[in-house]
């Protein structure tokens, strides 16, 4: 039986009832949609290495500060991906989130793959993506920069960025604590404090305990899967010696410790209690299963460990100069095991761990006003050290009866464990009931970067900009494959991979230079409206991608070019805010995965592009009614080789969300009301769109020819109720996500797919939650 959330947290609950933010947090920038306060105030975002309203920045941006995230509800990046124009993250879980901007996707946890949708903390890359997800805990602000941003942010900007900010301490002293409870065991503690410890200097501190159970149960138990059992802290200070000198520090830390692994269901056998037989379920993806691992791998877990530290120091030397360094520490250590073939039978099962620490310091002299010149210029270094240990579980008398076809005969019911040994006979007790194949990664990376950006205002209405960055990139792998528990009974060697020569490591090294850049143009009919065009090149370094014959394969460096053309305004006294863009890019050395023979490999999809349309609205009708609104059109595909005319993977061609929030004084309090409604077309979860003519593989029992791993249109509706009684000494909020229930999947295919048993993942079901936040 599980213990109650309340069980383990009466101490952090009582050191929470100290903490919290300052009456000061009622003054932040209220955004609706990110753009507008109360006060008709613009949103304030660094994006271009300075700070700058919104409207004034020429590229596609969202931005969303902590308190419009609390209005909505959004505690978790996937809730921000719901309302911001192109950009989408499926939630397999938060080891795995596949993050897709303008449809490309960034989901590869090789140590050695850069990501394609860069992930910043407080200005530090996170270049891995298991480490890249976590709570929004005590957030000053989110933004998400579309397009290649090689330039401002790095190569990981290929095709834009998301740019987490922690809140930074205030000058008065203040404390507030949450508590939640919803259904599926939803419980939340959650505090903050904010302490000035002199006029120059203040610390912040935040805590959170946030535990749920999954969304699809274990048949046999009534467990669940995909449960969240997390914990988050985060620190910030601010020191303030003269008005020309500031130090600015955050740390982050994040802890995963679930005894739950992932909900992979298999749709081609139905569940059956391996003791008696009988069939426990269907195949729907969010109908209750009973899958676990074998042998001496773990019961299913997940454990994740993140450690993130920034510091930045900015010196402004006079009126038209300032310094600006950034240097950055971050550590992580995340693994999980469990099943991946999705049958209650003994098939395939892993245990997989990736760790890494990596070093950053950037150096910056931004400048402005020199003449009619603005800009900066930098140097950054990054170096890191990843690792990625894989072991995957094979029950050699079941995969006997897979690779002869056999067992897919059986299907949908399948056969028990203790059927397969009677079917085998004899040669049952020559198999192993686990062997286990295990792969070893490293990657060392260096990388340098130098990088400069001007604007020059040819008059007070027009401007051009042009930027570039040069970088040098330097990575020496590993691998090494080997049978920790003996070479497999079927094959004399590895079963599931294929051994390095004598399980021995095998290593190489590669090493490139790159420059990326832009160009473009801003022009401001008024104060209210400005319209820009921008061309940009964003690439990824190349690759060499090591095989277990002690070779290697160079995978070419990605190339996107991009060109885009848009409109800002804040109409109506700043009441109406918004943006629309086109866009059009051309993608070149597409690298994506495809099965050959049961192993997933790179290949490279050539050529691809897409064009799209994406706007963002909010509009404040009255001073307790404002609207809000976004859309986005993005037509992906692939133009060459056999993924010719797919759609890219976790990429809708229409997605749009609709919110609004309504206040109502009462004579004792405030009530408001904010739902949100968004929505989205169908989407494939491979590059391949589950085409048959591609699925087509050796044995033919491996084969996989229904199209079924897509996600069709869907919409969530979510909704929060506040109530704040005149004191403001708190508030209680009722909130509610996907309201009606809506069935949808966050993964099709996985390792499963390679032998013929496609696995899917549901997405959350309705919830409903109470919290009650207090202030002292």
């Amino acid at each position: 039986m599980k213990k109650h959330l309340f069980y383990n947290i009466s101490f952090l609950t009582i050191i929470m009832s100290c903490w919290g933010v300052s009456s000061a947090s009622a003054q932040a920038v209220e955004a609706v949609a990110n753009n507008s306060t109360d006060n008709n105030e613009i949103i304030i975002v660094t994006a271009q290495k300075r700070s700058q309203k919104i409207t004034e920045v020429p590229m596609s941006l969202s931005a969303y500060n902590g308190a419009f995230l609390n209005r909505i509800g959004a505690t978790e990046l996937n809730k921000v991906a719901q309302i911001t124009p192109g950009l989408v993250i499926e939630l397999q879980d938060r080891l795995l989130p596949g993050i897709s901007l303008r449809g490309i996707t960034s989901d590869d946890i090789s140590p050695a793959f850069e990501p394609r949708v860069a992930v910043f903390q407080d200005g530090v890359p996170i270049t891995q993506i298991a480490s890249a997800y976590s709570e929004i805990l005590d957030v000053d602000r989110i933004e998400v920069e579309k397009g290649p941003q090689s330039t401002l942010h790095g190569r990981s900007a290929l095709n834009g960025g998301i740019s987490t900010f922690q809140k930074m301490p205030n000058s008065e002293f203040g404390a507030e604590y949450k508590l939640g409870v919803g259904d599926h065991n939803y419980g939340l503690v959650q505090g903050v404090i904010n302490a000035p410890i002199s006029d120059d200097f203040g610390v912040r501190l935040a805590a959170l305990i946030h535990k749920q159970d999954g969304y699809v149960k274990d048949a046999e138990t009534g467990d669940t899967y995909n449960n969240v059992d997390a914990r988050a802290f985060r620190l910030s200070a601010q020191y303030l010696p003269t008005d020309a000198l500031s130090f600015k520090f955050t740390g982050t830390y994040d802890l995963d410790d679930t005894k739950s692994g992932g909900a992979f269901k298999s749709a081609t056998f139905l569940p059956v209690n391996q003791a008696t037989g009988a069939v426990e379920g269907t195949t729907d993806f969010w109908t209750a299963t009973h899958i676990g691992t074998f042998g001496t791998l773990p019961a299913p877990y997940t454990k994740r460990k993140v450690l993130g530290l920034s510091g930045t120091t900015n010196y402004r030397i006079n009126d038209k100069a300032e310094l600006t360094s950034i240097s950055g520490y971050r550590w992580y250590n995340a693994c999980q095991a469990g099943d991946i073939d999705g049958t209650t039978t003994n098939i395939l099962a892993y245990e997989q761990c990736n760790a890494g620490k990596q070093y950053s310091q950037e150096l910056r002299m931004n400048f402005k006003n020199i003449g009619k010149f603005d800009g900066f210029v930098g140097a950054s270094y990054f170096k890191a050290n990843n690792d990625a240990n894989t072991d995957l579980a094979a029950d050699e008398r079941a995969v006997a009866l897979l690779m002869k076809g056999v067992l897919h005969k059986y299907a949908p019911i399948g056969l028990t464990n203790s059927q397969i040994n009677s079917m085998l006979g004899a040669a049952a007790a020559v198999y192993k009931p686990s062997h286990i194949d295990r792969k070893a990664l490293t990657a060392d990376i260096e990388t340098y970067d130098f990088f400069a950006d001007g604007t020059y205002h040819l008059t007070n209405n027009f401007e051009i900009f042009a930027g570039g960055r040069v970088t040098h990139d330097q990575k020496d792998v590993t691998l090494q494959v080997t049978t920790p528990n003996g070479v497999s009974k079927l094959t004399g060697k590895g079963l599931l991979m294929t051994m390095t020569p004598n399980g021995s490591v095998v290593s190489g090294s590669i090493s490139s230079n790159l420059t990326t850049g832009r160009v473009g143009l801003r022009y401001v009919f008024n104060p209210s409206v400005n319209i820009y065009a921008v061309y940009g090149i964003g690439k990824r370094p190349s690759m060499l991608e090591l095989n277990s014959n002690g070779g290697g394969d160079i995978i070419p460096a990605e190339e996107l070019k991009s060109a885009e053309t848009g409109v800002k305004f804040a109409l109506l006294n700043g009441n109406l805010i918004g943006d629309a863009s086109v866009y059009h890019y051309n993608y070149s050395n597409f690298q994506t995965k495809q099965r050959n023979e049961g192993v997933l490999v790179t290949i490279n999809a050539g050529d691809a592009s897409a064009t799209g349309f994406e706007s963002q609205l909010s509009y404040k009708i009255t001073k307790d009614f404002s609207v809000f609104g976004s859309y986005a059109y993005n037509r992906a595909r692939f133009e060459s080789g056999a993924f010719k005319g797919n759609f890219f993977r976790n990429s809708p061609d229409n997605k749009f969300a609709l919110g609004m929030n309504l206040s109502k004084n009462l004579q004792n309090g405030v009530i408001s009301f904010a739902p949100l409604y968004s929505w989205q077309s169908k989407i494939f979860f491979s590059d391949d769109n589950d085409r048959a003519d591609l699925q087509v593989r050796s044995p033919a029992a491996f084969s996989d020819t229904k199209v079924d791993e897509f996600q069709k249109e869907f919409g969530l509706l979510s909704a929060k109720v506040n109530y704040t009684p005149s004191s403001q000494k708190w508030t209680a909020s009722l909130v509610g996500d996907n309201l009606l229930d809506e069935k949808y999947l966050v993964d099709a295919g996985n390792t499963g797919d390679s032998f013929g048993m496609p696995t899917f993942v549901a997405g959350a079901r309705r919830t409903v939650r109470l919290e009650i936040n207090i202030k002292l």
